[in-house]
């Protein structure tokens, strides 16, 4: 009996003396599954593409926690950064001290957020040393300065170019007391591919120090990094426990955690959204089926008469409904995966053609669409068009199960 029903099935599709606009809705039901499909699994890439950038990239220059001095700096700061990076989750930890600045090059000026760290340590808690596009950073002297692209862009300067550094001078209620200006070397120029490389600038941390009147011997804070990202919050509790001073706990979550959020929202949203547009294509099915089995009544009432059982006549067209679910979803798994695999090089593409991004750097983390493919999420996405094209021919299948033979042979 199954065997009966495929074959009834594969004819009933592939005939072409049905009505034609039984056959435009039906290519019209599998086109929007497969559009849904394709559509649904390139959108999941995407999203688990800025995922892993966000992890990969941005949490791999930023500390992922920070101890920032809240009233006194932090003295013997040696001893407790020793101390400190020894506790559970902690992988590395720096010193640091910063401020904000504006840097100038001849008539160009640009706000930037200065950083001044020991290279050594700074190494062991970020990798922005490995995104270094332009110069050297194997050393930092005392006159070196290294840029973000953005800045260096803004600014027009290139390594080796001098700039200007004013950076505050504030009182101890926090006014504006004076500046203080440098000239520095630019010794490199990191481009990490996003928005920090508009908004940082790294210094010496004795050199910064001393332009700041920062105390002989003590640090601004510790930065962290930790083996478990998702630990922040608590690896953060956790060492301001351990601290000494009085200190602000700071974690990525304050800072960067909107990016991820909102990255698991538009992920959550556009499942929810493309998943309906399955399933408005999955209800064709329903219309296609019940037009299907109005023309082809007299077909079935002699198959009833025949003896062949309604459960083989349900089956005929629930194989014949299903698919089209089968096609689509089929056909838009491959070109959902051609998608995800093509979209980096098709945005960049685009990018040349429009001569700018998309994707503003100086606001974006990144400034290009990131794509990782997971065979979970295509799993999953085909098992629930085919579910739901199942699920859709289920009430016209029984429909035609209850055709009288008697009724429809007489008006014959």
């Amino acid at each position: 009996m199954a065997n009966l029903s495929w074959q009834l099935a594969k004819r009933y599709r592939n005939t072409r003396h049905s009505s034609g606009f039984i056959r435009f809705i039906s290519a019209s039901s599998t086109s929007g599954i497969a559009l849904g499909v394709a559509i649904l699994i390139l959108a999941l890439s995407v999203m688990n593409g800025f995922e892993q950038a966000l992890e990969q990239r941005l949490l791999s220059v930023i500390p992922h926690v920070e101890l920032e001095a809240a009233a006194e700096p932090i003295a013997d700061w040696q001893n407790k950064l020793k101390r400190l990076a020894q506790a559970e989750g902690v992988k590395g930890a720096a010193p640091y001290i910063k401020s904000n600045g504006m840097l100038r090059f001849g008539a160009a000026v640009k706000a930037a957020e200065v950083r001044g760290i020991k290279l050594d340590a700074e190494r062991q808690i970020s990798d922005f040393a490995s995104y270094v596009s332009a110069g050297q950073l194997d050393s930092l002297a005392a006159d070196d300065i290294v840029l973000g692209q953005g800045i260096a862009d803004a600014l027009a300067v290139t390594v080796g170019s001098q700039v200007q550094l004013l950076l505050p001078k504030l009182t101890e209620d926090g006014r504006l007391a004076s500046h203080s200006t440098a000239v520095f070397t630019v010794s490199a120029i990191v481009a990490i591919g996003g928005q920090l490389d508009y908004s940082h600038v790294w210094l010496d941390m004795d050199a910064l120090a001393e332009l700041l009147a920062v105390e002989s011997g003590t640090v601004q804070g510790f930065a962290f990094r930790l083996s478990d990202i998702f630990q922040a919050p608590q690896r953060a509790r956790e060492l301001g426990r351990l601290s000494e001073d009085y200190v602000y706990l700071l974690d990525w979550f304050r800072t960067q955690g909107h990016v991820y959020q909102d990255i698991q929202m538009v992920r959550s949203i556009l499942y929810l959204v493309l998943a309906l547009v399955i399933a408005v294509a999955c209800f064709n099915i329903v219309a296609t089926l019940i037009m299907a089995v109005r023309e082809k009544e007299s077909d079935i009432a002699i198959l009833l008469t025949m003896g062949t059982s309604p459960a083989t006549v349900i089956f005929t067209f629930m194989w014949l409904g299903w698919l089209n679910g089968l096609v689509g979803s089929v056909v838009g798994a491959a070109v959902g995966l051609l998608l995800a695999s093509y979209i980096e090089p098709i945005f960049a593409l685009v990018t040349r053609v429009l001569g700018h991004s998309l994707l503003d750097p100086s606001i974006y983390f990144i400034d290009f669409i990131p794509s990782l493919l997971q065979w979970q999420d295509v799993a999953l996405t085909l098992g629930v068009a085919l579910l739901m094209s199942l699920l859709a021919t289920l009430y016209p299948a029984w429909r035609a199960s209850k055709v009288q033979p008697a009724q429809v042979l007489g008006q014959r």
